[in-house]
């Protein structure tokens, strides 16, 4: 993979190419993913808490100009907390068998990010109760 660039966190919504930018999943307090693991394009929702979240991750999607199908990308919440200080992937609607390998290519994706390591918590994948990072990918690490 060639070089990337550091591409820094805005709390607006963002449209990553990971084959050409990295970015830092610290940075993110709570915010929606999309990811289409063939065209390698991340989406981060908005930055917002609570109740003032007035959208979808269908509207995000459209807003984004984003290439490709909705149903091309994986979908859920990301973020770090006091209770996930080295971050959360959290695939909702839960990543399927049938959509095993799509999964597993995202969960690749994350681990080439900064901030991911063994201790990120992964939920939604394939039936598997909350599990870390470690668990589920431990050569990638």
């Amino acid at each position: 993979m060639a070089k990337r660039t550091k591409k820094r966190i805005e709390k607006i919504l963002m449209v990553i190419n990971v084959k050409r930018e990295i970015i830092d999943i610290l940075q993110i307090a709570n915010r929606r993913f999309m990811y289409n693991p063939q065209a390698g394009i991340l989406i981060l929702g908005d930055e917002m808490y609570g109740k003032s979240i007035c959208s979808s991750h269908a509207q995000e999607f459209f807003a984004s100009k984003a290439e490709g199908r909705f149903d091309d990308y994986l979908r859920g919440w990301i973020g770090v907390s006091r209770n996930y200080p080295r971050g959360i992937i959290h695939f909702a609607p839960a990543v399927s068998m049938e959509q095993f390998d799509r999964g597993f290519d995202t969960l690749q994706m994350f681990t080439k990010l900064e901030g991911i390591n063994g201790n990120t918590v992964i939920r939604g994948f394939c039936s598997q109760p909350e599990r870390q990072m470690s668990d589920l990918l431990p050569s990638s690490l």
